[in-house]
């Protein structure tokens, strides 16, 4: 008997991705996060070139804004990556970011630094890349994504018995 469960999805998403040969053609990327008191949520929007769209929600611990923004960017680039992009647009509403990563503003923590570095050393793993700023109205569905993950407990993920 085949086994279906929902958790071999992302590897029967990943093998076919890998053998249509979708590598060759640009992926685009977007990215955003959301904090509150819950913690934050990063979201990853991922277009391969073959069409489709591949979206995931990352629940962390609490950060700051521009840390959230930063690690939104390294899941996404990280999951293009593992399904076998090459060349990579990726598309972000913060300005600081795009614009660190960038090398038009500098970094002044350390700690943003390490998040820099990061970046720096996952675009080295692709052929070519892009990073653009996009205005929040261009990234509606990274954001709306990260927004309605941080607005859910995370109990209410959990099933709960009926008594």
């Amino acid at each position: 008997m085949a086994d279906f469960s929902p958790s071999l999805v992302p590897e029967v998403e990943k093998e076919l991705l890998l053998k249509s040969g979708t590598s060759s053609g640009v992926w685009t990327l977007f990215t955003d996060s959301a904090t509150n008191v819950r913690g934050s949520e990063l979201s990853i929007v991922l277009k391969p070139p073959t069409g489709g769209i591949i979206r995931q929600s990352i629940k962390t611990a609490r950060l700051t804004n521009n840390k959230a923004e930063y690690e939104a960017m390294i899941a996404g680039l990280e999951l293009a990556k593992s399904l076998g992009a090459d060349i990579v647009e990726a598309k972000c509403d913060s300005l600081l970011v795009v614009n660190q990563i960038n090398g038009s503003y500098k970094v002044r923590e350390d700690r943003m630094q390490r998040y820099l570095d990061k970046i720096q050393v996952t675009l080295r793993r692709f052929k070519e890349w892009t990073l653009v700023h996009v205005p929040r109205e261009q990234n509606s569905e990274a954001d709306a994504l990260a927004n309605l993950g941080s607005s859910v407990e995370e109990d209410d993920l959990l099933p709960r018995a009926v008594i």
